[in-house]
């Protein structure tokens, strides 16, 4: 998965069972977060995912949804409800026991990061932990919720400049 791609719905369930598409949240900006209960760069990037969730559902209601998928494979998936409550975790965490979204999204390791804007298309894609409190750390997020999508080409464009400055 690339940045300007279209990304690809995918069908999970929530610890309590609850069904999560991705297609539901067309017409958002989406954070698809991908992250395990033993990795410890995700459980150090997980408050201020927190943080940062909370505050967007303030500032921008249903504009942004954040959505982290729970790479754990079948025999940790009982660890994930525990780590939730004890992180006081609040946004939406699917699972995926079997890895379907780790091989249909090309993810490298976790924690990993794709900003999803309304029209569906991977507009920036992170690998490693970000402190998501950091304002130079949501441009993407704040741009596509102030100024709307831009083409496949322009996020290309933009992930061209940023690899040419070094960031």
């Amino acid at each position: 998965m690339k940045v300007g791609m279209t990304a690809p719905d995918f069908s999970l369930k929530t610890v309590d069972g609850s069904p999560v598409h991705l297609s539901d949240y067309r017409g958002k900006v989406v954070m698809l977060n991908f992250w395990a209960t033993w990795c410890k760069p995700c459980k150090q990037e997980m408050p201020s995912m927190e943080i940062m969730y909370e505050g967007m559902k303030q500032k921008v209601g249903d504009k942004f949804a954040l959505i982290a998928v729970n790479e754990n494979n079948m025999f940790y998936a009982s660890k994930v409800a525990p780590f939730l409550k004890s992180h006081n975790i609040h946004f939406l965490i699917p699972l995926d026991p079997f890895s379907k979204l780790d091989h249909l999204y090309k993810i490298t390791g976790v924690p990993e990061t794709f900003i999803i804007d309304q029209n569906g298309v991977v507009a920036q894609h992170v690998i490693g932990p970000r402190n998501w409190i950091v304002r130079q750390n949501l441009e993407e997020v704040l741009s596509l919720l102030d100024k709307g999508p831009k083409t496949p080409k322009d996020y290309l464009a933009i992930k061209a400049k940023e690899a040419d400055s070094g960031y």
